[in-house]
């Protein structure tokens, strides 16, 4: 695998790759573990409030609770806390749906509120993910972008955004290693997957983050 370069103070591992294809011909700098990489996606502050559902690692738990972040854990009785709904729901996912699927997690959101699901898979995520894309628009979510988590879910170096082409393929130059016929090889293929537009199902991974339809 071509080598990381890494930088006591990155700046944003998502927007590193968001601005490839805007000019830029450098190599992003990212940083590792759970906390940098996920509060770039997150942006907790003091006084907000999530509703965290299954089991995400332990130090992304504890980066809410230091951002004073109130957090409640399960589905009991689900409701809004406070009465002006959550600021963001976090569901880690392994099987074919949300745990939503039967409430409405619109109603559970304050009017700017994010759902974020981390989606997951033994070797990848396969047509699970198109599943929950259909949940996500039954229930008014319409404004959804999706992420891979590289290289792993909850201790990432860097997420690639999926919604464009060059994060993509930049992220693949990047990466892949071996030979020259061996990376010829991989991107190629993943050049037809995503042709097909079905290149998010191979990948071990998926973080969707959607938002109410306005």
């Amino acid at each position: 695998m071509a080598e990381l370069h890494l930088n006591p103070e990155p700046e944003s591992p998502v927007r590193a790759l968001e601005s490839v294809g805007e000019g830029s011909q450098e190599a992003p700098t990212w940083s590792r573990g759970t906390a940098p990489v996920w509060r770039s996606l997150l942006f907790p502050t003091p006084g907000q409030r999530a509703m965290v559902l299954g089991e995400p690692a332990a130090d992304l738990l504890k980066l809410l609770k230091n951002s004073g972040v109130q957090v409640e854990r399960g589905l009991s009785a689900p409701r809004a806390v406070g009465g002006r709904g959550f600021d963001f729901i976090l569901e880690e996912v392994s099987g074919w749906s949300s745990r939503l699927h039967q409430a409405s997690a619109a109603k559970l959101l304050s009017e700017d509120g994010r759902w974020i699901i981390a989606l997951h898979g033994k070797r990848a995520v396969g047509l699970k993910s198109r599943r929950i894309l259909s949940q996500l628009r039954r229930q008014g979510f319409g404004i959804v972008d999706r992420y891979y988590a590289h290289a792993s879910l909850w201790s990432p170096e860097v997420l690639v955004p999926l919604e464009r082409n060059e994060p993509f393929d930049f992220f693949l130059r990047l990466t892949v290693g071996g030979g020259a016929l061996r990376r010829g090889a991989i991107f190629a293929i993943f050049q037809v997957l995503r042709r097909l537009g079905i290149h998010r199902e191979f990948l071990p991974n998926c973080i969707v983050v959607a938002r109410r339809s306005r």
